[in-house]
């Protein structure tokens, strides 16, 4: 039900910026359109094709280069059929034309500054978004991490939610020892990446926050419900690798939920406490702190639940 919610906001967000979108396009048009109108009842030799270039540079309101493209060639159709269209001609014809040339070559060079705007914006987003990318499996990193968890801590306080968070360590001495193969280690922490962000679910935050820890933060999520979580993804990562991998993988996994008094400080403390305390006990085992107490154990009678074959003879 929660994670239905989740989604359903998250729609309800994409419809939202969406409407605002087509809203700055169709005030960006009506816009033109009144230029266009002004320039059609003033005599020629009055500047009233010149607002157009203030229309181009409006069309930074909406993303995408093309936009620009058919705002600046829309200008210019409109700048050049006024001129045939205006009613009367207040000044020579030669400066009437030498003024819409001007008001065209404006209009061009708006439309190559709000294109290389753009473009500019693109890059930085694109160059940002491989920041915040680990290389090599294609998940967020620990910088994704620290600024998400940030985040996330103050929406669980403002909203009085459940908030937890997990750290995830893999137990394998062969796959990170120095004279292992580069190219297969690396395929194996994208393959081991992959199958943790499978066994998640859609709501949870998935990162690679060193060689070879992973963290998932799990907002809305108290400590049972992310320990329940993490037990799925442990068994079912370790039973994967082992059949793909010459040494066996252990999973072991701290999980610590956010407390009232918490900064994220003593929260990702707590979380690494809970974490040695699995890899202290043996590993490949799925630790808490404060521990609680696994809900899911069987409430059948033993007499219920033993085999059949046990039961004939």
């Amino acid at each position: 039900m929660r994670s239905q919610i989740i989604s359903a906001a998250a729609a309800l967000k994409v419809l939202f910026r969406e409407c605002a979108i087509q809203a700055n396009m169709f005030i960006v048009i009506t816009l033109m359109l009144c230029i266009f109108v002004v320039d059609l009842n003033a005599p020629l030799g009055v500047a009233a094709a010149v607002p157009y270039v203030l229309v181009v540079f409006s069309s930074l309101w909406v993303s995408g280069i093309g936009f620009t493209y058919c705002i600046a060639a829309m200008s210019l159709i409109l700048t050049v059929v006024a001129l045939y269209l205006s009613p009367g001609i207040v000044m020579p014809m030669n400066v009437v034309v030498f003024n819409r040339g001007l008001t065209l070559l404006l209009i061009i060079c708006s439309a190559l500054m709000v294109i290389k705007i753009k473009k500019t914006n693109i890059d930085m987003s694109t160059l940002l978004t491989q920041v915040l990318i680990d290389p090599i499996t294609g998940y967020k990193n620990r910088q994704a991490f620290e600024s998400e968890l940030d985040t996330e801590i103050l929406r669980s306080r403002r909203y009085h939610r459940s908030f937890s968070i997990a750290i995830i360590d893999l137990d394998l001495l062969k796959l990170f020892s120095d004279d292992y193969d580069y190219k297969n280690k690396n395929d194996s922490i994208k393959q081991i990446s992959h199958e943790i962000k499978t066994n998640i679910r859609i709501t949870d935050l998935f990162y690679r926050i060193d060689i070879n820890v992973f963290a998932i933060l799990f907002p809305e999520t108290d400590l049972y419900e992310a320990k329940k979580v993490c037990e799925s993804v442990r068994k079912k990562v370790s039973t994967k690798m082992d059949k793909n991998t010459e040494n066996k993988i252990m999973v072991s996994i701290g999980i610590a939920m956010l407390d009232e008094t918490d900064n994220k400080l003593k929260l990702c403390k707590r979380a690494e406490d809970a974490l040695f305390t699995a890899k202290r006990n043996g590993g490949n085992q799925v630790s808490t702190l404060p521990q609680i107490v696994n809900k899911d154990k069987s409430t059948v009678p033993a007499i219920l639940s033993r085999s059949r074959s046990t039961d004939t003879v």
